[in-house]
């Protein structure tokens, strides 16, 4: 990716933290929930036996209300962890109250937590520092969803953050994984993939 781009998004990111920090911590909490409602009506979040799901970290999207709208219909919910000296996420089923401290400083399954196959993992709701009207998503810069997501291209990819962090655009890199929804609290984007 040329200098400035890696340039823009770094001020992309600075710039789009610092704006969902100024949320307070009702309006955070109020609009997580009525994104986990918006995120209940999708068929692909709401007809998967599985949904890999994230902790929560900082200033991100609440996601305490859509593992509990995922389990309350019997759905599975299972949780990242990094894998030691790769660039690559593995998800364990655990409740959201059983995650401990990672490397990286997110929550993350315990110990001895059961690996879930990647296979069996028909959505993924994936947090962002920001997401484009086009269906991109500015990760924090390591690149551990787009590696990950790319084992699994038939699963639904769907990007949940504040109406805040949606922009016009943001610069794309050929590693970049496209996402099938962006949803905020205020409106859901689609992107259909092409049928092929």
């Amino acid at each position: 990716m040329p200098p400035d781009s890696k340039a823009l998004k770094r001020e992309l990111r600075a710039e789009l933290i610092a704006a969902r920090a100024r949320l307070g911590a009702a309006e955070r909490l109020a609009a997580s929930e009525a994104i986990a409602k918006r995120l209940a009506g999708l068929e692909s979040c709401r007809s998967a036996a599985t949904v890999g799901l994230y902790a929560s970290l900082g200033t991100e999207v609440d996601s305490a209300p859509i593992a509990r709208a995922v389990q309350a219909r019997g759905g599975r919910v299972a949780f990242p962890r990094t894998v030691p000296g790769q660039r690559r996420l593995v998800f364990c089923a655990c409740r959201p109250e059983e995650l401990v401290r990672g490397p990286l400083g997110a929550g993350e399954p315990p110990p001895g937590a059961r690996e879930v196959p990647l296979s069996e993992i028909a959505c993924f709701v994936i947090p962002g520092v920001g997401f484009s009207r086009d269906g991109l998503r500015l990760g924090r810069g390591g690149g551990y969803y787009d590696v990950t997501l790319k084992e699994v291209p038939e699963a639904a990819r769907l990007g949940v953050g504040f109406a805040l962090q949606v922009v016009d655009a943001i610069p794309r890199e050929p590693h970049d994984v496209p996402l099938d929804a962006i949803v905020t609290e205020h409106e859901t984007l689609l992107f259909p993939r092409p049928v092929t």
